[in-house]
């Protein structure tokens, strides 16, 4: 059956994300991303260092995934279940019994070692050999308006105590988009938090606005980043609370 013909998610399933996915997935975030307005803007030698795109979306997966509070999920064909077409990743904030919980399950000594092996090694990779894709100016300017936004959603002392679920990434590979995935993999995240009673945040993009919008998500505020010859950036912050 042709992927147009399929019913939304027919033919795939969604598991667990694993060391062995992140270099695919990272490839999938580096390509879909690659020429994005943002990326563009942020990376404007992306063409002459491809492999550093790549390599710091590696960075940023692999390092979310080693943190206890971490949950991560890949998406795959059920014929070909080792290698992933779309991912997530979510962080579980706050102290409540569930939090808790989940850091007592997933804490371990092997896991603080593998972190700290990856922030030494990380340290040193990127100090002898920085990210050349990037415009340190522009990032500078991203990470102003990052710092704000965060303060303006979520910094309040209300927000900063509130036990959530925040979502960290989900990208879907372009061949597989429009078949369901993405709300299959908002699915895993959505159920956790219905059953403990918590919200769930995001930052969304113009495109990933709808596909919340259609889960439940209300929009709470635009981002305050203005990019050359586009403007202000479309999406925004939205949450989602449980029934």
């Amino acid at each position: 059956m042709a992927l147009s013909q399929q019913k939304p998610g027919e033919g795939f399933l969604i598991r667990h994300l694993q060391s062995s996915d992140i270099p695919i997935v990272a490839h999938i975030a580096a390509t879909e991303y690659f020429d994005s307005e943002l990326n563009s803007f942020l990376c404007p030698h992306r063409h002459k260092y491809p492999d550093h795109v790549t390599r710091r979306f590696t960075q940023m997966i692999q390092g979310r995934s080693l943190d206890p509070r971490n949950i991560g999920f890949v998406a795959a064909d059920a014929l070909n279940p080792s290698k992933p077409v779309a991912y997530a990743q979510f962080i579980r904030l706050g102290h409540d019994q569930a939090a808790v919980q989940l850091v007592a399950t997933q804490s371990s000594v092997w896991l603080t070692l593998r972190r700290w092996w990856f922030k030494i090694h990380t340290s040193v990779v990127n100090f002898f050999w920085p990210d050349r894709s990037i415009d340190p100016a522009a990032m500078g300017a991203f990470m102003k308006s990052v710092h704000h936004d965060t303060h303006l959603y979520w910094g309040s002392p209300e927000m900063k105590s509130m036990n959530r679920w925040h979502t960290q990434s989900v990208v879907v590979s372009s061949f597989y988009q429009r078949l369901g995935l993405g709300r299959r993999l908002m699915d895993e995240v959505l159920r956790r938090a219905q059953d403990e009673g918590v919200v769930v945040d995001l930052e969304a993009s113009e495109d990933g606005e709808k596909l919340y919008q259609n889960l439940g998500f209300q929009l709470r505020g635009p981002f305050s980043m203005v990019l050359p010859h586009a403007g202000l950036m479309l999406g925004g912050f939205m949450m989602w609370s449980p029934q």
